[in-house]
């Protein structure tokens, strides 16, 4: 969607950039074939230009491991499950936001399209229509303008008088000869796309007018008294609706046509000033060009490719599937089945980041090295249960795209999942509820008095399991004992993942036995 968005914003930027060229040199020339054909030409161009320079090489969106979850049981758990939106999200979100907007105003623009075209089309079935030297005239029941769409010149119900006539005719040929409306229906094809781009709608509106210049000097040229066809054009009474898509004998213009067709002829030198368009498309090729990809492809040579090994520090166990990202960037891999990895970097100031669920994330910068072996620290899931954030129930996993070395030096996609953490069915409130259902205040710790907070770890092995469960901080035996059997009896839950493979999570949890 991001790259959609891209190109539209670019085509956008390079449709205004144009235009302003046109605008400022060239619309009050008399050069009307030129002016159209420069027109043509930059909304063409516009749609290509984008793509040359795209550079659309596999990138990856790697996120760095989230923070501990911390879910508390002092204070009574909430019903609804709630979290802090991360910026990622909230800048997804505004993506989508605008996404729907835009398709929104698509819909909208070609609603209006399909009502002119349906509209268009009702009126001919209503009309008297007849040929005429390969062209069809359809005499409108109603009094509406002067119109010509494809093959069909549109002519109004009420008397006009047979020279007037035959001067609306002839201007009307010119438009069709010249293939008219095959401009205009580009132009609207591309307010469907471009519609919140204001230049696109002074594009139109700068065609129709080199259109009615064109046919008013194609009606001179061929023997039409000018003063005549003037007059025709003051006098002409108009009314009815006004057909975006067609080519009319409207009054708009009448000034600007006049005006024209006054207007001593623009030198041949004047034409020159369309080679401006050069400099213009060099600087929108460079605006859109992404320097950084390009300099990192052509300038492969100055790369630096790091390897290494990533095992587990406490076991020195290999760790496949751990993420390895360019710090800063959204570059990265991940290791392959002995924990090996392999990674271009453009210089010795790049940062490499290590990680993998339920290990301390390492940052390492690069320097002078090109193997860098790696030994990642457990770091327990911390469970607190005081309500200030709430364990994540979703069932979605957070899934990304990462960009992988394979053998040939080659980028590949692999699709990894970043992070999953352990999940407890339910949630928060259903562990609390079991927690505080099956535990048993010794009698013992009763009668003395005693209380407090036991911590307790545990792992939560890759198919749900609790195993080796330990005090961390005891308040008493008796206390000690009884969290344990109670943290043993949890079952269910969902492990972790790492690469969409069910993983080993340490947990550490808060168990507090209070007589208030």
């Amino acid at each position: 969607m991001n790259s959609f968005i891209e190109y539209i914003i670019k085509s956008g930027i390079s449709l205004i950039v144009l235009y302003l060229l046109y605008w400022l040199l060239m619309r009050n020339d008399t050069h009307f074939r030129q002016n159209r054909m420069y027109l043509l030409f930059s909304i063409a161009i516009s749609l290509i230009l984008p793509f040359v320079h795209s550079d659309k090489l596999p990138v990856a969106n790697v996120k760095n491991v989230l923070p501990p979850l911390m879910i508390h049981f002092n204070d009574p758990v909430e019903t609804s499950i709630s979290s802090q939106a991360s910026p990622a999200i909230l800048t997804m979100n505004a993506w989508k936001i605008v996404f729907i907007i835009y398709i929104a105003g698509i819909c909208v623009v070609l609603a209006r399209l399909i009502y002119q075209a349906i509209y268009l089309q009702a009126v001919s079935r209503l009309s008297d229509k007849h040929k005429r030297n390969g062209f069809t005239i359809v005499s409108m029941s109603k009094d509406m303008i002067p119109f010509s769409y494809f093959r069909r010149i549109y002519l109004p119900g009420r008397d006009v008088d047979d020279y007037s006539l035959s001067s609306i005719i002839a201007h009307e040929k010119s438009h069709l000869k010249q293939y008219h409306y095959a401009d205009l229906f580009l132009i609207e094809m591309l307010t469907i796309f471009q519609w919140f781009n204001p230049v696109v709608w002074f594009y139109e509106k700068s065609l129709k007018e080199i259109h009615e210049y064109l046919a008013d000097k194609a009606v001179l040229s061929a023997g039409e008294n000018q003063g005549k066809y003037q007059a025709i054009l003051i006098n002409q009474v108009l009314g009815g609706p006004v057909f975006i898509f067609t080519n009319q004998f409207n009054q708009s213009l009448i000034k600007k046509r006049i005006t024209m067709m006054n207007k001593l002829r623009t030198s041949k030198l004047a034409r020159l000033k369309a080679l401006f368009v050069v400099p213009a498309l060099a600087l929108l090729s460079a605006a859109f060009a992404n320097p950084g990809i390009n300099s990192q492809i052509s300038d492969s040579e100055r790369q630096i490719t790091v390897t290494g090994h990533v095992t587990e520090k406490s076991t020195g166990e290999d760790m496949p599937g751990s993420v390895v990202i360019i710090k800063g960037t959204t570059s990265g891999t991940v290791t392959d089945n002995q924990g090996n990895y392999s990674i271009n970097v453009l210089d010795n100031n790049a940062i490499l980041v290590f990680s993998f669920v339920g290990y301390k994330t390492e940052e390492i910068p690069v320097g002078t090295n090109t193997k860098i072996n790696v030994e990642l620290e457990r770091e327990a899931l911390a469970i607190d249960f005081s309500g200030g954030n709430k364990m994540n129930v979703s069932d979605d996993n957070e899934s990304k795209t990462v960009q992988k070395d394979d053998h040939a030096g080659n980028k590949v996609e692999i699709f990894a999942i970043v992070e999953d953490n352990p999940r407890y069915p339910g949630g928060t409130e259903a562990l609390h509820k079991f927690l505080m259902t099956n535990l048993k205040y010794p009698e013992t710790a009763k009668k003395k008095g005693i209380q407090g907070i036991v911590v307790v770890s545990y792992i939560i092995d890759s198919k749900g399991n609790v195993k080796q469960a330990k005090v961390m901080r005891g308040v008493s035996p008796e206390l000690d004992q009884e969290a344990l059997r109670l943290t043993n009896m949890i079952k269910g839950w969902k492990p972790a993942t790492q690469n969409g493979k069910p993983i080993k999570r340490v947990v550490t949890m808060p168990i507090r036995f209070s007589l208030n």
